[in-house]
């Protein structure tokens, strides 16, 4: 049989349309909406993009509006700077950090400055001595003070005055006034932004001309994705803040064009790996959009942009699982085009991290470089049309907010009037509940937990102090998986008070083929609040599964098996159970119909997909006497 040649034109691809009707018939009658991914910000994934969603980019990188990047060969030219962020009460521990980074491959430094968690840096001396090791004629230095946010600039420039001697051209690095991420932090009793701004404005002036790397400053969405903001909500009032400093300086003496050329930015990258690529491309965009409406040239409207990985994703319990969110989000932040990208730690959320922690959140960043070749790649991102739908939408999303807090007068104002707050709470309480059900699960705690982990010990960071009398309430950061690693926290002090763990006995229906599906489900569950399970291959009868319980030590037991078992073999073992004691008894699946009847045999609760777990376990808590 001869060959017969095969071209394109043999298989011509199917319209959408032909795909959509192929899509209803296999939905059977199901909504096409079924398909669709919710993204927190009112957002959603669609389960496809096509040529017809988002066309072609038509500037390349380095171009306004920046889409693409700042730079026309995007990281090809000189890579991303490697600019990781450093805190701690111990000025000389932290000096030393410093020297023994950049020794191995840290490019940059980024202070996280102030009490409780910060660096506590009172004088030049002190800064002297932290940056002691430090070349800084080739290192970028950048602060984020929390606080007084015009001093620590000062003392970094005499310092730089000191050290790099006359080579101001050369300095690169940011100041960090940021008088609105300090009103955020402490309310308008401590903060004054038009006056912040209008003392710095002459610095502002002074650094265009004599040190134009050195940029006065930061506008930082820490303070808002720290404490649970979408990432619409941080992408729009990130531009909100960068607006007012604009018309702020604007007022006195300083161009919008100026001010642009003296912003750095900093924002948090989280756990959803496309969408956070597209928030920062649809940051380019919205921020040379509203430099080039002020009237600012088309150099002026490059977004200085730095790329964290978020504080909120990370967990105190398996912190190692940290090593790959950190990972997956440094990933991100470099196939966005960030100019600098700062990694933590995977022990962060535990304390000050230690040398070995360091070097594998550095290490992340030289494999992305050096190993993946992600700087020999320019924009990456460019022309998908799934991320240049996205960047469309984040950036739609985003103005729209924008807009409302324009209308409110400010962002500054909506922090006075105590909108940003209400819009946190409500954020927050939204996600509380999908992480609370598992629609927002989280790997080695509230999925998949190791409840024998040995725990990683650091040194823990001072309290935060009490909030000043009559300030704004500030928003607090938060980690997603706070809720259930409490219920972890609880089983340790009952570990630590009897020497066992709280336990739930087992109580297994059926041979292990029928029941070890949803056994293995609920010995998880159970896991995920610190109890351990006491687990058998199954019973025939509730009168064996009694006889064992009553040996097993706890007060809990949970019947686990096929629905098809549990209309008469529930009421049987809830009977036998509670005659050899136990207190509470819970099933695992949904009742259906026999809820009420379950309920009159004894039945205290259900286990079930998408209950709220944490309240559950929280309950399972209370009944073993866990406090």
């Amino acid at each position: 049989m001869a060959d017969v040649p095969l071209t394109a034109a043999d298989f011509p691809p199917p319209s959408v349309e032909e795909w959509r009707r192929l899509v209803d018939k296999d939905l059977k009658g199901k909504p096409f909406t079924v398909l669709q991914s919710p993204l927190e910000g009112g957002l959603s994934l669609q389960p496809l993009y096509t040529p017809q969603d988002a066309p072609a980019p038509s500037e390349p990188p380095g171009v306004a509006p920046y889409v693409r990047g700042t730079q026309p060969l995007g990281h090809t030219e000189g890579g991303w700077l490697l600019c990781q962020e450093y805190a701690g009460p111990d000025v000389a521990a932290t000096a030393d950090a410093l020297r023994d980074d950049l020794e191995r491959g840290t490019q940059g430094v980024w202070l996280l400055l102030d009490a409780p968690h910060g660096l506590d840096v009172k004088d030049e001396a002190t800064l002297a001595r932290l940056l002691q090791h430090v070349p800084l004629e080739r290192t970028p230095v950048h602060l984020e003070p929390t606080a007084d946010v015009l001093r620590p600039a000062s003392l970094l420039l005499e310092v730089l005055a000191k050290k790099a001697g006359a080579a101001k051209q050369a300095l690169r690095g940011s100041l960090g006034i940021d008088p609105i991420a300090a009103l955020a932090r402490h309310g308008a009793a401590k903060v004054d932004v038009a006056r912040t701004l209008t003392e710095a404005a002459p610095l502002i002036t002074s650094l265009l001309k004599d040190a134009p790397g050195l940029r006065s400053l930061l506008v930082s969405s820490r303070p808002w994705a720290d404490a649970g903001a979408t990432s619409v909500h941080e992408l729009a009032w990130s531009i909100a803040t960068g607006v007012e400093y604009l018309r702020e300086l604007e007022r006195a003496g300083v161009s919008p064009g100026e001010a642009a050329r003296s912003m750095q930015f900093a924002l948090s990258v989280g756990g959803q790996f496309f969408p956070e690529i597209a928030k920062l491309r649809a940051a380019r965009l919205l921020w040379s959009k509203v430099v080039a409406a002020s009237g600012g040239a088309p150099e002026s409207q490059a977004m200085a942009l730095h790329a964290r990985t978020a504080s909120a994703t990370k967990t105190r319990r398996d912190p190692w699982v940290n090593i790959l969110r950190g990972t997956a989000e440094s990933f991100a932040a470099v196939v966005a085009g960030a100019d600098s990208v700062s990694t933590s730690p995977f022990d962060e959320p535990l304390g000050t991290p230690d040398e070995q922690s360091r070097r594998l959140a550095r290490n992340t960043q030289l494999i992305l470089r050096d190993e993946s070749s992600l700087n020999r790649v320019a924009d990456p991102a460019g022309g998908s049309y799934y991320l240049e739908q996205l960047t469309g939408e984040f950036a739609r999303a985003a103005w729209t907010e924008l807009q409302r807090i324009e209308a409110l007068g400010g962002i500054s104002r909506a922090i006075a009037q105590g909108d940003v707050a209400r819009v946190l709470t409500e954020t927050r309480a939204a996600r509380d509940k999908a992480v609370r059900t598992r629609k927002l699960p989280i790997v080695g705690v509230s999925e998949f937990p190791h409840l024998h982990e040995a725990p990683v010990q650091r040194e823990a960071r001072p309290a935060a102090p009490a909030r000043a009398e009559g300030a704004i309430t500030p928003p607090q950061p938060v980690r997603v998986a706070e809720a259930f690693e409490s219920l972890r926290d609880a089983s340790d002090r009952y570990h630590a008070a009897h020497g066992v763990r709280p336990r739930a006995f087992m109580a297994n229906l059926g041979t292990v083929a029928e029941h070890t599906a949803r056994s293995t489900w609920i010995a998880n569950v159970l896991a995920v609040g610190g109890i351990e399970p006491h687990e058998h291959h199954g019973f025939a009868d509730a009168n064996a599964a009694a006889e064992l319980f009553a040996k097993a030590g706890t007060t809990l037991a949970v019947i686990s098996g096929p629905d098809s078992l549990y209309p008469e073999a529930v009421p049987a073992y809830v009977a036998a159970l509670k005659a050899k004691g136990a207190r509470t008894v819970a099933v695992a699946g949904r009742p259906g119909d026999h809820e009420a009847a379950f309920r009159a045999a004894g039945v205290d609760l259900f286990l079930y997909a998408g209950a709220d777990l944490f309240q559950l376990l929280k309950t399972l808590h209370t009944h073993l006497g866990v406090a």
